[in-house]
């Protein structure tokens, strides 16, 4: 079982409103090309465990970069080895909907008496917060707050990597090496890319050795 801090307090964003929350995420994060559009069975699951919003935007747009690739919104079944495993469980209320750039997982979550939130799995740090108030806080205010694309999200720590080593195919991220954990840091020199899913497998062994 995975080890690392509980879920933290909530991001702070405020009553969120009652229209579709995605315009201002399509906004700020313009889908980018060659997105992959969904098949049936994926759609089929999210209608069924995800907000409609979620799943229209997989619809409408698709899977892959988004604001120039510094997240991409991806089909969950990519992820959710990676998630649950670092969760310690398979648990289907946790479903991933957005990878950053450097790999941390966005996971939507459905709680107890209709409520629900989007937490971030930061496997660099090996720890869970909650992103908002809601999943609409979330696409309204938390990932449109300038803190949370400096720090979170690493926009300028991006856009080096992106200058040294080129944009990321779909399925890679950008990670730390030595990892953070080892005593990597937060810097381009210490940048590599890779395979996203193969890389969050590798951080949660090294934590758990």
């Amino acid at each position: 079982m995975a080890h690392f801090l509980p879920v933290a307090q909530k991001y702070s964003g405020g009553e969120h409103s009652m229209h579709n929350c995605m315009g201002k995420f399509l906004k700020k994060y313009k889908p980018g090309e060659n997105l992959q559009k969904p098949d049936e069975e994926i759609l089929n699951f999210g209608r069924q465990m995800l907000p409609k919003e979620i799943v229209e935007l997989w619809e409408d747009h698709g899977f892959g970069a988004y604001g120039d690739g510094l997240i991409k919104v991806v089909d969950p079944r990519a992820y959710m080895n990676s998630l649950y495993s670092w969760l310690g469980r398979k648990d289907l209320s946790r479903i991933p909907i957005i990878v950053t750039a450097f790999g941390d997982i966005f996971y939507y979550r459905k709680l107890a008496n209709n409520e629900n939130d989007v937490s971030l799995l930061n496997i660099h740090y090996r720890r869970t917060e909650a992103c908002g108030a809601s999943y609409q806080d979330f696409f309204e205010r938390y990932l449109l707050d300038k803190g949370v694309i400096k720090k979170v999200l690493r926009a300028e720590l991006y856009k080096q990597a992106v200058k040294k080593l080129g944009k990321l195919d779909d399925q890679d991220i950008f990670f730390f090496t030595p990892a953070l954990v080892l005593g990597g840091g937060e810097d381009i020199k210490y940048i590599e890319k890779g395979n996203g899913a193969v890389h969050q497998m590798v951080l949660l062994a090294i934590g758990n050795q």
